[in-house]
């Protein structure tokens, strides 16, 4: 689970413990996600855990991250609401990614952007990726 391996980081002062942002190639989008579901879940859920989302994640860059299609809407929304950015990068010959930048930029606000290459994009056009996470991490102030 995210939230132990983030606190048992912290604990061997590996991280600050300040949020941090997320880029998330592929299936390693799932645990985001799931921490955006358990924010939305039902009731059973501790309040420590549905806390976990904000404080871990200070924005979030997925790459054709799969598990944003298996999300529930209101778990995506979970990200404007608490005003966590998003970037959501797929390649053009990516269909699968195409869907998730698409559910992402009209469920959670997030800034979309497709660039030249297939589903492991940031290998395709590796400058034009940094350059637009840097772009994206200096819009948002980060």
């Amino acid at each position: 689970e995210l939230g132990i391996a983030f606190d048992s980081l912290v604990r061997n002062q590996l991280l600050s413990g300040s949020p941090v942002i997320f880029i998330s190639p592929s299936a390693s989008g799932k645990g985001i996600v799931d921490l955006a579901e358990i924010m939305v879940g039902d009731k059973a859920s501790s309040p420590s855990k549905k806390k976990d989302l904000t404080r871990i994640v200070k924005a979030w860059i997925p790459v054709a991250s799969g598990s944003v299609l298996k999300a529930s809407e209101e778990a995506l929304k979970v990200f404007e609401t608490y005003e966590i950015p998003i970037l959501s990068i797929h390649g053009d010959k990516d269909e699968m990614g195409k869907k998730v930048t698409e559910m992402l930029g009209s469920t959670a606000n997030a800034k979309t952007v497709e660039l030249s290459g297939g589903h492991p994009v940031y290998l395709d056009s590796p400058d034009e990726f940094v350059s637009e996470v840097l772009q994206f991490l200096e819009e948002n102030g980060l």
